[in-house]
């Protein structure tokens, strides 16, 4: 089963990779604090993550990131 990840969710996920915090990533979308919070909870829970090592461990394998 593939996991399929929003257009928001990739962008997220992209600049998490990047080493950007919650608060830049907000910045950077024009979102919330809470909504990137929303955002990396929903990332997590679909590919099975619980750190943000472990998201960008799961976004470099799947060539998410390059």
């Amino acid at each position: 089963m593939a996991i399929k990840l929003t257009q928001r969710q990739m962008e997220v996920l992209r600049l998490l990779a990047m080493g950007a915090t919650n608060a830049q990533i907000a910045m950077s979308l024009n979102i919330t604090l809470r909504t990137v919070k929303y955002h990396t909870a929903s990332i997590y829970s679909k590919i099975g993550a619980s750190t943000r090592a472990e998201a960008i461990a799961w976004a470099w394998k799947n060539k998410i990131i390059k």
